[in-house]
């Protein structure tokens, strides 16, 4: 692709879109045995019909390409393609590039999507021309479909140019939802893709961390996807253990990296050099507090971060629940003891945590049987 300026940053100008637009599906598989044919079944029971499905099996272990096969026989929209493991990003770039759709959506093999997900998201799109990149509301369901949490997991959500402003804040734009509620204008793709094949996990964060600064961003607030989360997830977990924390440092600081040679080569050096460091993140900022606290850090180290933590402007914004925003404002008031209490309850598995849960389910169970 031809770089869009030489010293700007400004949005991508994009084509109408067709009257029904066919819309690519990208589904990375990868031993999801488990829940790949429920995933399928729900891309198979939406509203909008133009769709094709492109599964690339990425050398599973299991029977899931036993299962696929099914599928692919039932439907012929369904397309699997099967490859030596390599990872989540090779896996997508080969399910890409067998990909003919004017939308693409990624969607991942243990999640599952509302059937009028691909309705809506074509309806976002043709809403306004400027958006090549569509984002949507999720909620959380744990390994056996039951809801995590009973609310949307966004307040809210980015919306419109993000560019600038993702230059400012360490390349991040704030409350982006996971993969399988991420969708592009191919006109969009064709700038981003291929992906980095050394990203084998957190692929879905190169389109979300540089859609933003090429397209205007268009967002439903409707939840349209659930968003499982297990054990075998290899980028979410129910627990913010310090050992997640520190992997996904690392993982962010290889995306920022990835997002000043997206920029150099998209536009120019001078504006890869205008993206400022990780410091500037707000969600940078928390991980390095918690961190230093869990880890025992000097408590100079620990006023620090704290400090740059509370005085974010986003801080606010961000930390927006009760007891969350509580634990983050007063932890270095707090002995270890009772900081790490207050963690479990707002970030581990912690008992009040648990009864909440409980409590929930048992009032969903209540309600499904009253139907």
């Amino acid at each position: 692709m031809q770089p869009l300026s030489t010293d700007t940053l400004k949005p991508l100008e994009l084509t109408p879109l067709s009257t029904q637009p066919l819309v690519s599906v990208l589904v990375p598989n990868y031993n999801y045995s488990r829940y790949i044919g429920e995933t399928l079944d729900s891309a198979l029971q939406q509203t909008y019909p133009h769709f094709e499905v492109i599964v690339c099996d990425d050398g599973s272990k299991d029977n899931s390409c036993e299962i696929i096969e099914t599928y692919v026989q039932k439907d012929s929209r369904i397309k699997l393609i099967r490859k030596p493991n390599g990872g989540v990003a090779s896996a997508l770039n080969t399910a890409y590039q067998e990909s003919k759709g004017e939308i693409i959506c990624l969607l991942d093999a243990d999640d599952i999507w509302l059937d009028n997900k691909l309705q809506k998201t074509v309806e976002i799109f043709q809403s306004d021309s400027r958006f090549g990149f569509a984002i949507h509301n999720v909620i959380q369901i744990d390994a056996a479909g039951n809801y995590i949490k009973p609310a949307p997991m966004y307040n809210q959500l980015p919306s419109g140019w993000m560019g600038v402003s993702a230059l400012k804040n360490g390349g991040f734009v704030d409350n982006i939802p996971p993969a399988s509620a991420l969708s592009i204008r191919r006109e969009v793709a064709e700038y981003i893709f291929p992906l980095n094949l050394e990203f084998v996990r957190n692929a879905d964060s190169l389109v979300f961390r540089f859609a933003p600064f090429i397209t205007h961003i268009g967002s439903i607030m409707n939840v349209l996807s659930q968003f499982r989360i297990h054990g075998a997830n290899t980028s979410s977990v129910t627990t913010a253990t310090p050992e997640f924390m520190e992997r996904e440092l690392i993982t962010i600081a290889n995306v920022h990296q990835e997002q000043k040679n997206f920029l150099a080569r998209t536009y120019s050096a001078s504006v890869a050099a205008s993206l400022t460091d990780l410091d500037s993140s707000i969600i940078v900022s928390h991980a390095r507090y918690l961190l230093s606290r869990l880890r025992r850090k000097s408590k100079l180290e620990r006023q620090k971060s704290h400090q740059r933590l509370v005085h974010h402007p986003y801080f606010r914004t961000q930390f927006n629940r009760f007891l969350q925003q509580q634990l983050l404002r007063w932890g270095e008031l707090l002995p270890n003891p009772v900081f790490d209490f207050l963690y479990d309850q707002v970030y581990g598995t912690g008992q009040i945590k648990l009864l909440m849960r409980k409590a929930l389910r048992a009032r969903l169970a209540v309600s499904g049987a009253s139907k």
